[in-house]
């Protein structure tokens, strides 16, 4: 049983970064493009700045303003971010609050930008995260990320490897209960889908069950109240079309389509059911840290890598085919989650003994000696290493039987042209341009 504990000399630990609860106004989309880290446009990154902020009994921060009544008041500063090791991602705002706050400051719930096909589809990050990423790592010593795929990253961007922790996303540890197991029935009543767009282009029988949105752009299409004319609408309708069951699939948004405005609800409705699927990462999250089973439909490698990295059941888009959701059901194995899960849970709580804010934490728990990896964790490292160098010879091969090519075009021309000159009388020709 964890017990609840707080060190009576610490101050308060803040968390900044995603919002808790969402709020994406649908009126005004500049708002959300100026700043889409502190409005919250999806209950999936809600599901992370709640994790933290129960973690350590936070307060949740997003007035940059009073930097001096922070400092009185607060002396850990979490980071709750997720899809930000990219290069697009500007966090200047953020780099800048942290370096002018002089705290202790921790980063533990990144992970790579999602719809990369791979690891190598990401190649640098953006300069003010790498400021940020810098500031963690000089305070407390240490960054957590998801997997081996956003290592790998942070490596070829120059970060030393020990200095970087792959142990998973925060959120599967929410219950703070090492012995989670995930007990699956033989048959199931009450599916329901975290859905994602790109699953129109997948075959019908995918959506047949009640459809839950989860982010924004699932907002303007599953709620009729939204404005027809406003432009992220019109946007998003206007990629149903292009999608293999677009039209299909928005009658079953209208027929069976769930959206809420509150974490709370859509993260209750999750849990009034006995089976999750979808291409929502945190949306199955939600089901199986309520001890619900889940499959994740993997999109890109960001949905993978957590996958793999827990061993929760997954399908690849490519090999859906004409699966149902029955099929796929029944193919799905929970023992392997059920066994790894303790060794993650022992690696969360090492890292946040590295880390040193063991006492910042809201529960008591015995802190492991050491890290658990298993050798499928080390197979995943190299694969992802020799993946990407594979990529990068295959491409360094393509550029120089590409650079033949031109050469030997060029060469070409040069003949015509030497060959037009020799007919013309009184023009000489240059050695050097002679074979």
């Amino acid at each position: 049983m964890e017990c609840k504990i707080k060190s009576m000399s610490l101050k308060k630990t803040m968390v900044i970064g995603l919002g808790p609860n969402y709020n994406y106004n649908s009126d005004d989309h500049s708002i959300w493009t100026k700043d889409n880290t502190k409005y919250a446009s999806n209950h999936g990154a809600s599901l992370i700045s709640r994790t933290l902020i129960d973690f350590f009994q936070a307060d949740y921060i997003d007035d940059f303003s009073k930097v001096e009544d922070y400092k009185a008041k607060y002396d850990l500063c979490v980071i709750a971010f997720a899809t930000h090791v990219t290069t697009w991602r500007n966090v200047t705002t953020y780099a800048d609050f942290v370096e002018k706050l002089d705290i202790k400051t921790v980063a533990f719930s990144l992970g790579i930008q999602d719809y990369s096909g791979a690891s190598s589809a990401v190649n640098s990050l953006h300069p003010s995260f790498e400021r940020l990423l810098k500031y963690v790592i000089k305070t407390s010593g240490f960054v957590g990320v998801r997997g081996p795929y956003t290592a790998s990253v942070l490596i070829k961007s120059g970060f030393n490897p020990d200095s970087i922790i792959s142990f998973g996303c925060p959120t599967l540890f929410k219950p703070l209960n090492k012995d989670l197991k995930i007990y699956k029935k033989t048959k199931f009543k009450n599916p329901l889908i975290v859905f994602h767009r790109t699953m129109a282009d997948l075959n019908k029988n995918i959506l047949d069950a009640e459809l839950l949105g989860q982010d924004f752009l699932d907002e303007v299409v599953f709620d009729d109240k939204v404005d027809e004319n406003q432009v992220v609408k019109k946007n998003e309708l206007e990629k149903y079309k292009e999608q293999l069951n677009g039209q299909y699939t928005l009658d079953k948004i209208k027929e069976k389509g769930v959206f809420y405005y509150g974490f709370e609800e859509w993260y209750k409705k999750i849990g009034k059911h006995d089976f999750v699927l979808g291409a929502r990462l945190h949306g199955c999250i939600a089901a199986l840290i309520q001890g619900i089973p889940a499959v994740m439909i993997a999109r890109d490698i960001r949905v993978e890598e957590i996958a793999k990295f827990y061993k929760i059941p997954f399908i690849k888009y490519a090999d859906v085919g004409d699966l149902t959701i029955e099929e796929i059901y029944d193919k799905a194995n929970f023992e392997d989650f059920n066994d790894l899960y303790p060794k993650r849970y022992n690696n969360f709580l090492k890292l946040m003994d590295d880390l040193k804010i063991v006492d910042h934490l809201s529960f008591k728990s015995e802190i492991p000696k050491d890290y658990i990896y298993t050798q499928d964790d080390l197979r995943e490292s190299v694969q992802v290493a020799f993946g990407e160098l594979a990529e990068i010879n295959s491409r360094i091969i393509t550029l120089e039987e590409s650079l033949k090519k031109s050469i030997q075009k060029t060469n070409n021309k040069i003949d015509k042209i030497i060959n037009v000159l020799k007919k013309i009388p009184g023009v000489k020709i240059l050695k050097g341009l002679m074979k």
